[in-house]
């Protein structure tokens, strides 16, 4: 048994991780789990739902069940696709608009904090997280 548990290491770094931006994130209405749909809409403004999966690379029911989420919470709109009535596309409403710029700073500002920790913090992720998915 190895001395120390990386995988436990990393369990809760992921933990700290999502508490930090639960609390940045908490004004504007999201949340560690949700915020990147947010922000993944206002980029791709009219994203037919079902492309949320290559996008975000998370199952079709979980993208559902936040997309409603942000609806309920008036960041998100849905509309019918106008070429293809069972496709629904994506729209920020003026609401999301508006909190979207606010959550682009907290995760930015963030993420250039993790990065500014270490030159090397990023890199060694990436390298860990693409070896654990070639061995899934």
């Amino acid at each position: 048994m190895a001395e120390i548990d990386l995988v436990q290491q990393i369990a809760q770094l992921n933990m700290e991780l999502c508490q930090h931006l639960d609390q940045e994130l908490a004004p504007y209405g999201v949340n560690s789990s949700n915020y990147f749909y947010v922000m993944k809409i206002q980029v791709h403004p009219g994203i037919v739902q079902s492309e949320f999966t290559a996008l975000v690379n998370v199952n079709p029911s979980t993208i559902t069940r936040a997309v409603n989420h942000l609806v309920k919470l008036g960041l998100v709109v849905k509309k019918a696709h106008p070429k293809d009535r069972r496709a629904t596309q994506l729209y920020l409403t003026d609401l999301g608009a508006a909190k979207a710029a606010g959550i682009t700073q907290v995760v930015d500002g963030f993420n250039n904090y993790l990065i500014g920790l270490d030159d090397h913090v990023y890199a060694a992720i990436a390298t860990l997280r693409q070896a654990v998915a070639k061995r899934s």
